[in-house]
């Protein structure tokens, strides 16, 4: 039985490749956290309090942190939820530390022109290791938020149902195959190729906004594909497939936002073919059902 996620979070996971864990950690946590990284960005120069400081769109740290801030960031609830979707004992940062980065602080990335769905920066996650159907490196892509994002505040979008595209390349390649590939070849699809720019739009007339996040489109396979944009609170945390397809976006709240991706590796290996028959983890679950369909 779950222990955190209603089991209507759970299909929600298994059928869009995304759930939203609210207050994952407090807000008071995510925020003592946030004065943390708030430190590390005034030590190059961009000062919480000088907004005259804020010259760059966007300051990019490729750092991981680990400090008591961040430590209490990992709480039983977010452990609790990650393992409702990967099974219980199958986290393997359970009684280790989380490294918590890097960090794309956006002050205003994409303000200085109208927000839009972007073509560029779509990929799948997983860039220092081989891909397979069954990885255990992943296990889940963590958003992490430790400010306020509200609709247009550089949120990350996600591609609903794009998982299931991703799960099925991988499927034909039990061999594996690098994370360059598997961007490559999720870019072949009809619909991620309009949504990337390699193909023009089925429909011309509309806004990328008005055809990528307002309109569902159903391909061959019944994936309700769609564009969405993450909102929350400080302390939410998006808990995505490591199948799916997500890119930045443009902040144009006026307010800087803090958030950094992370993975919820696993144990073992996903086993998707058990010999009961039962038994099966809902990330297990939501690739078997993409295969099969």
């Amino acid at each position: 039985m779950p222990r955190v996620l209603s089991t209507a979070q759970i299909e929600h996971f298994m059928e869009t490749g995304w759930v939203k864990l609210e207050q994952a950690y407090t807000e008071k946590q995510a925020l003592l956290a946030q004065d943390y990284v708030w430190k590390q960005v005034e030590q190059r120069g961009v000062m919480r309090d000088d907004p005259a400081t804020w010259t760059q769109p966007m300051v990019r740290m490729n750092e991981n942190y680990n400090t008591p801030e961040f430590r209490a960031c990992k709480t039983e609830r977010l452990c609790g939820a990650i393992e409702d979707l990967i099974g219980e004992g199958q986290y393997a940062n359970r009684d280790k530390p989380i490294h918590w980065g890097w960090w794309p602080v956006n002050f205003s990335h994409g303000a200085d022109r109208n927000w839009d769905v972007p073509t560029e920066a779509w990929h799948v996650d997983g860039i220092h290791y081989p891909q397979f159907i069954d990885s255990k490196e992943q296990g889940l892509l963590m958003l992490c938020l430790f400010s306020e994002i509200k609709p247009g505040g550089g949120g990350t979008l996600v591609a609903e149902y794009s998982h299931n595209i991703v799960a099925n390349i991988l499927a034909e390649h039990p061999e594996g195959l690098d994370i360059k590939e598997v961007n490559a070849l999720t870019k072949q699809h009809p619909w991620i190729a309009e949504l990337t720019g390699n193909a023009p739009a089925s429909d011309s007339l509309r806004s990328r906004i008005e055809y990528f996040m307002n309109n569902v489109t159903i391909d061959g396979k019944g994936n309700r594909l769609r564009v969405v944009e993450t909102t929350g609170a400080p302390g939410d945390v998006i808990l995505g497939h490591p199948f799916l397809f997500h890119a930045a976006s443009q902040n144009h709240s006026g307010k800087t936002r803090f958030m950094c991706n992370n993975q919820a590796p696993l144990v073992d290996k996903m086993q998707l073919h058990r010999k009961d028959g039962n038994n099966y983890t809902p990330l297990e679950l939501s690739i078997k059902r993409a295969i099969s369909g």
